[in-house]
């Protein structure tokens, strides 16, 4: 059980319990004392525990609920409501749940927060215990929001145990056999760990930004985030807002292979600089990829361009003989530059076919994922300088993969940008962007391709890209208005200014500018104008043109007016994550030749509707409606009745138009609107070590009259 030894517990006081909250304690208490959060130091570190603690536990069992993993009993569930009623009843199970009375279920439930309104009840025999999970709210897709502490009873002594750490869960969901195998369930352990352990010195970081922003005044929302929380541009500073990760996931802050020092000096919510460095390798070991329809220029060339000094660096670092024409520049991660790079390429730097630079760098702000990055050129936060954001390799696991940059990405990303331009210039879409991957480089040995294998790895961690500054988009950049390009997973993430997520904060200006009477009527103006920029395009780039975007909440960046918070448009970024479904394109004359076994190549329809549908409606709207609902207390099925609406009026423009089969049109539809509808169960994916190969449930679907009947209704 690496990571997980157990440490003595202290009533009264949060104690160390894993290996994890060890290792990130005295990197926590020193970046209190720097940032003057507490006194004691220690203090700051130990009280964020038991709330990480919390919510990693929420996240994996709310995926044991929804995902269904194999192994586990189906959960039931009994309303609160029930329970106090004389004909109270225990649902239907075997052992250890046919043991349960209702009585001892009505009073297990009566020690519930209040705002539980039912228990989810999965048994464990393996364990002999029946998990009690208190239920505050069934929002849309089945995603329910969790309250107080999880619990077990175990029949044969009638305890009920608190278990306030998630490894406690997966100890006992591990005695079921739910895992593939020991290993599998140490590794999640481990894993769950180390997500406590960043999540807590994470939100650290929330009080530091929100001492920042305190300083800039009155400003609205976008102004005060933007203003306040440095970063090397404005759209960068609402990456660094957002502290909880991956919002399903139950390894959702895992790093692995960073440790916590680390974190603070290259995860975006503690730094708003790293430096990146460059390395050099002969084009004879390159591959250089570039699109026609974006210049032509190599990731060279436009390194050079933007960075002043770059080539004279490499001119000093090459062996003697060596001409810098000879060569491909990729930039790299400062942990890859100094970690992987000497270890794995030694023998290519000896014989000069790879060739570190040594004596230049160049600062940028990190993003989300950590390994894309954007330039602060010459330090005047200005796109113009450095019109462009890199993607880096680097050798830490977030989720489920180590984040490197494989071939198949630096061969696709520059084909895609060349469609989706394509595409962009015959239909012209007024509320959705892409943003353009026009140059890659990767190390490449001879032989490939190499789509596995020693190869492929060499590949995958010599390697970068090029990636439009959403600032230069036309989108942003033509706008007459003041516009921020603001990243979704920010809009759920808490204010610096008020502790409130942002998206109440944008609601609130938003329902003032347009002057709305009630917070629900500006609510739902708000969501009736977010998905008309947000879902009626990208319907139509899957159903016209056989393009599902991976539009979920880290790679979408909506375009508000700084004015009024009124969307605008959304941009979509990472190409490499899409699906293509070849034949629905070739009906367009249009095509692309993906690297070999790359995800990017659908096999079929359903290949599509599982990345754009899971992605856009059930990661990324579902999660911002949830969030409204919530705080807002609005009416959540109101809000996917808009929605609803909004994707029936893109399907009957599409329809229209005919530049799609009415049939396909009706098999897309439907599809999207299933009841149930099917649900990318992650939990369940990682309990069997599944990275690529899904794990599916049916899930409760809100954009169907019957799934909209299963969310509950206000508490007001």
């Amino acid at each position: 059980m690496t990571g997980t030894n157990q440490g003595p517990r202290t009533r009264g006081r949060c104690s160390l319990r894993t290996a994890a909250e060890r290792d990130a304690f005295g990197v926590a208490t020193q970046y209190t004392r720097a940032h003057d959060l507490a006194v004691p130091a220690e203090s700051a570190y130990l009280e964020a525990l038991p709330a990480a603690r919390r919510e990693i536990s929420h996240r994996f069992a709310r995926g044991l609920l929804r995902g269904k993993p194999r192994g586990l009993s189906a959960p039931r569930f009994v309303s609160r409501e029930s329970l106090e009623s004389e004909s109270a009843s225990v649902p239907d199970g075997s052992a250890p749940l046919s043991a349960l009375e209702a009585d001892r279920l009505a009073s297990i439930a009566a020690d519930c927060p209040e705002s539980c309104r039912r228990l989810g009840l999965v048994a464990l025999p393996g364990a002999e215990c029946v998990l009690f999970v208190p239920i505050a709210t069934r929002h849309g897709y089945d995603r329910f929001r969790l309250v107080g502490t999880i619990r077990s009873w175990t029949p044969n002594t009638d305890a009920v145990t608190e278990l306030d750490h998630p490894v406690d869960l997966v100890s006992l969901v591990a005695r079921e056999g739910a895992f593939s195998d020991d290993e599998q369930a140490d590794r999640i352990r481990t894993e769950i760990a180390e997500s406590v352990a960043n999540l807590a010195l994470a939100r650290l970081a929330s009080a530091v930004h929100g001492t920042r922003v305190d300083g800039v005044g009155d400003d609205p929302p976008l102004e005060a985030v933007a203003s306040g929380v440095p970063a090397a541009d404005a759209s960068a500073a609402f990456e660094r807002i957002v502290t909880d990760g991956h919002p399903f996931h139950p390894s959702g802050k895992i790093r692995r292979g960073m440790s916590p020092g680390e974190g603070l000096a290259y995860a975006p919510e503690f730094t708003d600089r790293i430096d990146v460095r460059f390395v050099a390798v002969d084009r004879a070991f390159a591959l250089e990829t570039r699109a026609a329809t974006a210049g032509g220029e190599r990731l060279t060339d436009r390194l050079y361009a933007a960075f002043e000094g770059l080539e004279g660096a490499l001119e000093r670092a090459l062996p003697a003989g060596c001409e810098p024409d000879e060569y491909a520049v990729v930039p790299i991660h400062p942990l890859q530059y100094h970690r992987t790079i000497p270890d794995r390429y030694g023998d290519r730097i000896a014989d000069g076919r790879v060739v570190p630079i040594p004596d230049y760098s160049r600062p940028a702000t990190p993003q989300l994922n950590l390994r894309t990055v954007v330039p602060d050129g010459d330090g005047t936060h200005s796109p113009d300088d450095v019109p462009f954001h890199l993607k880096l390799a680097i050798p830490v696991q977030t989720t489920n993969v180590v984040r490197t940059l494989s071939p198949h990405a630096v061969s696709n990303g520059p084909q895609v940008t060349d469609v989706v331009r394509s595409i962009v210039d015959r239909d012209g879409f007024e509320t959705l962007g892409l943003l353009a991957e026009p140059a890659a480089t990767c190390y490449y040995p001879p032989g490939g391709p190499h789509p596995s294998g020693d190869g492929f790895d060499d590949a995958r961690h010599l390697s970068g890209l090029v990636r439009t500054n959403p600032l230069l988009h036309p989108h942003v950049a033509e706008r007459t208005a003041e516009t921020y390009p603001v990243v979704a997973s920010s809009l759920v993430a808490d204010t610096p200014t008020t502790g409130r997520p942002l998206v109440a904060e944008l609601i609130a200006q938003y329902g003032d500018a347009i002057g709305c009477p009630s917070t629900e009527r500006a609510a739902l103006e708000f969501v009736t104008r977010y998905a008309a920029v947000v879902v009626p395009d990208q319907l139509r780039l899957l159903c016209t043109y056989g393009i599902a975007l991976e539009s979920h909440l880290q790679n979408s960046l909506v375009v508000f007016d700084a004015e009024s918070a009124r969307p605008l448009s959304t941009l979509v970024r990472d190409l490499g994550g899409i699906r293509v479904y070849g034949g629905r394109l070739e009906n367009h004359g249009l095509s692309i030749d993906p690297y070999p076994d790359s995800d990017l190549d659908a096999d079929d329809e359903s290949a599509l509707y599982r990345k754009l549908y899971y992605a856009l409606f059930q990661n990324h709207l579902a999660e911002l409606v949830a969030t409204i609902a919530y705080e807002l207390d609005v009416d959540e099925r109101a809000c996917w009745a808009r929605i609803r609406e909004q994707c029936e009026q893109a399907f009957e423009a599409i329809r229209a138009d005919g530049d799609a089969p009415a049939d396909r049109v009706r098999r897309d539809r439907r599809t999207l609107f299933d009841e149930p509808t099917v649900h990318k169960a992650l939990t369940a994916m990682r309990l069997q070590g599944n990275r690529h190969e899904y794990v599916t449930s049916d899930v409760s679907n809100p954009l169907s009259t019957a799934g909209r009947e299963r969310i509950d209704r206000p508490s007001k």
